[in-house]
Order: structure tokens, then sequence, then C-alpha cells
């Protein structure tokens, strides 16, 4: 994948690269240690998303914690752990980019943004890179998210022809209402953005209709995708491994993940509080559970492939 390249060249420079070395000895050992964090930065999002699991268990609160008490989680967790490189997401996280500022401050080189591009994008020198969610072309894209991918395109060309391409990646959640789609979303962003990644929708439910079946047409968008890899040189970044595990259960069992490395990701909601048993989980015990045995999840799946491999 072409965003490893950062994270060899911060290797000679960041004393918690060299640390890492250490931590996959003990997780090939057997040890659950966290390499990455996600930080759900703010209780507030501008859209409501057909698929979004985020608002299964939104809580109806204020909106979190101050900027400042971010960076005091900062530097009692991420940074006392050591960790390589931290995912912040929301809700909206652009909402709230005075705790982006702070993450750029106490960060820098360590963290991406996952956005919804609504919203002009901000400059920060320490950010790694925006995650865009585009979710098909825009007939397809707008009936899941709301009118609005005229909008997002155009923020990500303001974007990339002021900061470069590679300050912007597109994450794309497949799902029954966008599968068929998925070279048109290729060919529409591979000359706007750096690279794209792929994963699946995971659902709360056994019979949520959004949820992509295991089986033929699943198994043929999966081939798909791995064919485009070569014809896209170096745009999609899932790896095939990656992939292919996408053609049938791989995390776990119910709700209960088993093969899947859910420890490898500290992810904290917006109070701060960690969030079982993944990063699209709940930092409140009693809410729904995502089905890890249906699991789509990109970030998980990429790691446990890696850690296979290795």
């Amino acid at each position: 994948m072409r965003d490893l390249l950062p994270v060899i060249k911060a290797s000679f420079k960041d004393p918690d690269y060299v640390r890492m070395a250490g931590k996959i000895l003990k997780i090939k050992l057997g040890k659950k240690v966290p390499l990455f964090g996600a930080a759900d930065i703010n209780n507030v999002c501008n859209l409501k998303c057909k698929h979004c699991y985020w608002w299964l268990n939104r809580e109806d609160v204020p909106d979190g914690l101050t900027a400042e008490q971010w960076r005091e989680i900062i530097r009692n967790t991420f940074k006392k752990l050591h960790l390589l490189q931290i995912v912040v997401a929301g809700g909206e996280p652009t909402l709230r980019p005075d705790i982006l500022q702070v993450f750029n401050e106490e960060l820098p080189n360590k963290f991406c943004v996952v956005s919804n591009g609504t919203a002009p994008l901000p400059y920060f020198n320490g950010l790694i890179a925006y995650w865009i969610s585009i979710d098909g072309p825009e007939n397809i894209h707008n009936f899941i998210r709301g009118p609005t991918y005229k909008n997002i395109k155009q923020n990500v060309k303001s974007f990339t022809e002021q900061y470069g391409q590679k300050k912007v990646w597109i994450a794309t959640t497949l799902n029954s209402l966008n599968y068929k789609h998925v070279e048109d979303i290729v060919k529409e962003w591979n000359d706007i953005a750096y690279e794209i990644a792929f994963q699946f929708h995971t659902p709360f439910s056994m019979n949520d209709p959004l949820w992509l079946p295991y089986g033929e047409e699943r198994n043929q968008v999966i081939d798909k995708i791995i064919h485009m890899k070569k014809e896209y040189n170096g745009f999609i970044s899932n790896s095939p491994k990656q992939l292919n595990m996408m053609k049938g259960p791989w995390g776990g069992v119910g709700t209960t993940p088993v093969k899947c490395p859910t420890w490898v990701i500290l992810a904290l909601d917006h109070l701060g509080r960690v969030k079982k048993p993944c990063c699209i989980g709940s930092g409140k015990e009693d809410q729904i559970k995502p089905i890890c045995e249906r699991c789509g999840l990109a970030p998980y799946s990429s790691i446990l492939s890696l850690l296979r491999m290795s």
C-alpha cells in the first residue's frame, strides 16, 4: 500500500516506531498489545446516512469533551501507550477544528481524520490524510447520504489543488445499495484522490437489508476489486488477501470477536470511554453490538491479514 511510505520514513526518526518491533514480538508471543488508536471526538453529525452505525447507539447528550480534555486523554493514553497512528472520527470531526488542532499539536504526522467532506477541509501541517466517505456515483451516494456529492467533490478538489492528492484518501463502504458501482467509484476518484479503501457494511441485526450476503454476488464484487487493482495501479489500497477474507466469516461468532484483533486498536468514544467490542461498538455496556460473524470492517481485516503473513 502506498500509504506505508510515511510509516517507513517515520520509523527512522520516531522512537514509537522503533518500539513497534518489540510490540510485534509480544503479539507473536500471544500478548494483546494495541498498536493504533481511534477517537470519536464529538457527538454531532450534520448527516444521517442510511448505513451509519454511529446513529444506532448515539447518546442524546451534549457534544462531549473540550479540546483541553482531549489533550489530557491524548497524553495519558495514546502517547503513553506509544501508539503509531490515531484515526480521528465523530460524529463529524471537522465540526470541531479546535480539537483537531490539539491532535495536530500533540500527534504531528500520526493522525488521520475521517470526514464526510461536506464542509471545506481545514489544513493541519501534522495531518497524515483525510479519509473522505464516498458511497457511490452521484445518484447512489446522494440516496445514501443526502444531496452532498457535488459539494464534497468540490471541497476535495479545492483541498488537493492546494495541498496535493496525498492528503486525501477515499473510504467506501459497500452494501446492497451500491455494490454494483465499484468501478464507477474508482474511475471517478482515481485522478482526484490519492487512494481508495473498500470495506463492507457490518450489520447490527441479522435482518439488516443493507448487508451484502456471503455468496456469489459478494464474491464477484471482491474479484472485480482485485482485478481492478492491476488496472488502477496503486490506487486501491486493499490487499488481495484481505479482500478474499471478506468472502466469508472471518472475525467472530455472533457478536463476539474470536479471530478479530480488536485489541490492536484502542478506540475511544466522545467521552473518552473505551468502545467495545471494536471501533464501531459503544462505550456503554448495554448498547447493541455489531454482528462480528458478518463483519466487513477494513481496519481489522487488514491487520489480521498482515499478522497472518508475518
